[in-house]
């Protein structure tokens, strides 16, 4: 029945340590996991686009000059500049948008764990 005050602060430093994880730093967690998650696909996405363009060109080639994209390559060998011109295009296109979305979610989680461990110091010392 009785407690001592030894007993009393591990409990209320227990309770402060849960308190440490609140809504705010889950929102803030659930952004980073999802900006995550959408740097992935934006990496998927714009491969595929890559491979769109050597397709386009390709029926480019089909419907102007009768050939596939190799013959119009061998005919007119400026295409070949011309269609790694537009992949590279669309692959630092979607460099950018990749490397923007890593960093906001590294960004979200630094914050997250910078004012978790900050309380938790804060608990500590306290």
């Amino acid at each position: 029945m009785f407690t001592t005050s030894k007993h009393i602060n591990k409990e209320d430093t227990m309770e402060k340590q849960n308190d440490l994880f609140d809504w705010k730093h889950l929102r803030l967690w659930r952004m980073s996991s999802a900006a995550d998650v959408w740097a992935s696909i934006v990496v998927i996405v714009f491969i595929l686009l890559a491979f769109g363009e050597v397709y386009r060109y390709n029926q480019f080639a089909h419907s102007q000059f009768q050939t596939n994209l190799i013959g119009l390559i061998s005919q007119n060998p400026i295409y070949i500049l011309d269609v790694s011109l537009q992949i590279l295009r669309v692959v630092v296109e979607g460099a950018i948008y990749y490397l923007v979305l890593k960093s906001l979610a590294l960004g979200l989680t630094m914050i997250v764990e910078t004012d978790i461990n900050y309380r938790d110091k804060i608990i500590e010392e306290g």
